[in-house]
């Protein structure tokens, strides 16, 4: 897509451009500044010899403290299988759902010596840790986020969190101070962290020096890069035709194909991919909780041809080379007949991704989630779909236990009507 607009000049211009729209609401930030384990922050590498030399001074620490590239998650869910990690911290993410070959992310889980999960809901993945810190949501603190235009925006706190909730910010840094090196995480609140997060990205290509609080309440939003307190931001880039290459100029990324690493074959001849559905959110840990839109979309399904001869709402089993699920059939000519689509935001035993393969892009390091060979199937019963954990002494409520054992797949890809039940 960036090749494509960059070939067509849709770039540096009013209503040009190419913009990723991200799963996460602060997916772009945190790539930014450091999120990836081969980043600092400031879209600085970590392998870099002056960038790293930039961010020891600023951290006050020793350049041999500072690891060296790190790995992608599902890279570090085989080094737990290896026992190469033991431990290990989760923040608010549930791999269980998330990543493909569930099996394989669950023997990684299961092998580490000690897991610690942060979340507010309990998800799948935190519900197998030995460890869970109850931390608060977005809307019980402050702080900022990047949009998808790289505009940096501020929240503020809309409620005090429910008794004994921590920030995140507080449990990462009492941790640190209960592990000996409390003086590298001095952070008395979330505004201490982004005013470091300023310093640490002058003069770089994300910079957010000139971003302040203030001024971020002033504004509504102040687009990087920002140098300073006085700049007005840079709502678009390239406008003069430049780049950050050294010459300055475009240029365009070859990308080679390779085959899917799933072969087809005469017991798979069919793809199975995967994606989202309107009603849920990443790994469904928030929406699944959400009477109306349990009712709008209550499960996965398997969105097939019409071709292959099943009715709407028959059970369908998708097979692939990790197992075996049954699914309703959402039938439509919408949908190529060599293609089925399932999507992910449930855990076993309705989880895509136990189907999924854990095979990476060997550049981006992203499993490859759209397509993995399958065959479907004939089945008798639908499996049914489980009920999100909860903690001890809380009850689920029970408007998100109304339509959990529904059968019937959504009318349409986009679920149904919050009031549609037939």
């Amino acid at each position: 897509m960036i090749n494509l607009c960059t070939a067509t000049g849709h770039i540096g211009k009013p209503g040009a451009g190419y913009g990723t729209i991200t799963g996460q609401g602060n997916g772009q930030g945190g790539r930014e500044h450091g999120q990836k384990s081969d980043l600092l922050p400031g879209g600085r590498s970590i392998m870099n010899e002056e960038h790293r030399r930039q961010i020891c001074e600023i951290w006050g620490i020793e350049e041999s403290e500072l690891p060296l590239a790190g790995t992608s998650m599902m890279e570090k869910v085989w080094q737990m299988r290896r026992r190469e990690i033991r431990g290990l911290i989760g923040i608010c993410n549930n791999l269980f759902v998330s990543l493909p070959s569930y099996r394989v992310v669950k023997e990684g889980y299961d092998t580490t010596e000690f897991h610690a999960q942060f979340d507010f809901f309990l998800s799948e993945t935190a519900a197998n840790a030995h460890v869970v810190f109850p931390v608060t949501t977005w809307a019980e603190d402050e702080g900022v986020m990047a949009n998808a235009e790289a505009r940096v925006v501020k929240h503020n706190k809309a409620q005090d969190p429910p008794p004994g909730v921590r920030t995140d910010t507080w449990a990462m840094c009492e941790l640190a101070r209960r592990l000996g090196v409390g003086d590298k995480f001095d952070f008395p609140d979330s505004r201490s962290v982004f005013d470091e997060l300023r310093v640490a990205s002058a003069g770089t290509v994300n910079d957010y020096y000139g971003i302040t609080y203030e001024r971020l309440e002033e504004t509504g939003g102040i687009a990087w890069p920002c140098p300073t307190t006085d700049h007005p931001g840079t709502p678009r880039l390239f406008e003069d035709g430049k780049t950050y290459h050294p010459d300055g100029r475009i240029h365009l990324q070859v990308v080679e194909w390779h085959p899917p690493m799933d072969p087809y074959d005469d017991e798979h001849p069919m793809s199975l991919t995967t994606g989202r559905t309107v009603a849920h959110f990443l790994s469904g840990n928030q929406t699944r909780r959400l009477g109306a839109l349990v009712e709008q979309t209550p499960r996965p399904w398997a969105e097939i041809h019409t071709s292959h001869g099943f009715r709407n709402g028959e059970p369908v089993r998708v097979v692939t080379r990790r197992g075996s699920e049954v699914f309703p059939a959402l039938v439509t000519e919408a949908i190529r007949p060599d293609t089925v689509f399932v999507p992910y935001h449930w855990p076993v035993p309705t989880a895509a991704n136990a189907l999924t393969i854990d095979a990476l892009d060997p550049r981006s390091k992203i499993p490859e989630y759209t397509v993995c060979a399958c065959r479907i199937e004939h089945a008798e019963r639908i499996d049914e779909v489980p009920a999100p954990p909860v903690a001890p002494g809380h009850v689920a409520h029970p408007e998100t236990q109304v339509s959990r054992t529904d059968p019937l797949p959504p009318t349409a890809p986009q679920g149904r009507g919050t009031s549609e039940r037939s």
